[in-house]
């Protein structure tokens, strides 16, 4: 008799709808507020996914998240715990729900530029959108080392009466230390003490020192704004394209400040005024210490952790590393050999 009354009441309420309709009906019009079936009988905690669930004859209990009353299809086997919805299956949320909550949560599309900069910080685990460049000068931005630096210091050198002259190989030895006129002295010190006249040892702020460093970025300048030095492929790309994404970008070189300025004025002219120099004695400690890096990300005003730098040699990427920024490592002639591990 129970089941006979049951049955007579479902046939006075009349036709059945179907899952689907009750579904797509839920989907575009949202739920309704009124009625027993559309009483929400669970209430979330504040923050939660879905603010409440409610039970609907036709397909048992449903969930409804905070701001657009989008039922879950899947509602077979969900168990909701203060707010937390576990279940089988997928939640389905309709395309018009996720355009306004992604306009809600200010997610806009034009924000998401998938530069190869952007794309090359996601590999590396993410900088953001806000982030910050900085290269090294020497051998990252122009090949300048070989061609340029050695040049200038063995001009330098027979101008002052100096008879030797640093060769391919052995200024690729000298590289392994930051810094021009500590280059100097520790080719003095080391590989030719006998070379040496003066009666103090060889010194990076020894005066013989400094005045042959002054004198070979003076010559330096002069190759450097000549244009000789070829850009390293694919460098003015990724500057332009880091400028054009709102990043801020910076050179951070162990070099003569006044040097590196006219590699960048000479190589990238478009950008200069946009790039940020830190360079020379600018800081007291050179790489791979991280000081210059980390005086780039606070005069800048970015996070360490924001920063992706560019950088050709050990040396660079060890103190990039230890300032806590992301490495990209480009190879030049005198690092091909190094141990980037």
């Amino acid at each position: 008799a129970a089941w006979g009354c049951l049955a007579a009441a479902r046939r006075a309420r009349g036709p059945r709808r179907s899952r689907s309709r009750v579904a797509a009906r839920v989907h575009i019009l949202g739920p309704k507020t009124w009625g027993p079936m559309n009483t929400p009988r669970f209430k979330a905690k504040p923050g939660a996914k879905y603010t409440y669930r409610q039970w609907n004859d036709y397909r048992g209990w449903e969930f409804h998240p905070n701001e657009f009353g989008v039922a879950i299809k899947e509602s077979e086997g969900h168990v909701m715990q203060y707010g937390h919805v576990y279940k089988r299956g997928k939640a389905v949320m309709p395309e018009w729900a996720k355009v306004q909550l992604a306009k809600k949560e200010g997610m806009d599309k034009e924000a998401e530029r998938a530069s190869s900069v952007s794309k090359k910080v996601d590999e590396l685990g993410g900088a953001g959108l806000s982030g910050c460049l900085l290269l090294d000068c020497d051998g990252t931005i122009v090949e300048t080392e070989r061609d340029g630096h050695r040049v200038a210091f063995n001009q330098a050198f027979k101008e002052a009466g100096y008879d030797f002259e640093w060769e391919v190989a052995l200024y690729g030895e000298l590289l392994t230390t930051a810094g021009g006129k500590e280059r100097i002295a520790r080719y003095f010190k080391d590989y030719n003490p006998d070379a040496w006249k003066q009666d103090d040892p060889p010194a990076a702020d020894h005066p013989e020192i400094v005045k042959l460093h002054k004198r070979k970025t003076e010559l330096f300048m002069n190759i450097a704004k000549s244009g000789s030095l070829p850009l390293r492929e694919g460098i003015k790309e990724l500057v332009s394209e880091a400028l054009a994404a709102g990043w801020q970008v910076g050179v951070c070189s162990t070099s003569n400040e006044e040097s590196v300025r006219a590699v960048v004025q000479t190589a990238l002219p478009e950008f200069y005024d946009s790039i940020r120099i830190f360079a020379g004695d600018v800081v007291k400690n050179k790489k791979p210490d991280p000081e210059i890096y980390k005086l780039a990300a606070k005069e800048l005003g970015v996070a360490p952790m924001k920063c992706v730098v560019v950088e050709d040699a050990a040396i660079g990427v060890k103190a990039a590393i230890a300032a806590g920024m992301k490495v990209v490592v480009t190879k030049s002639i005198y690092s091909e050999g190094e141990d980037f591990e």
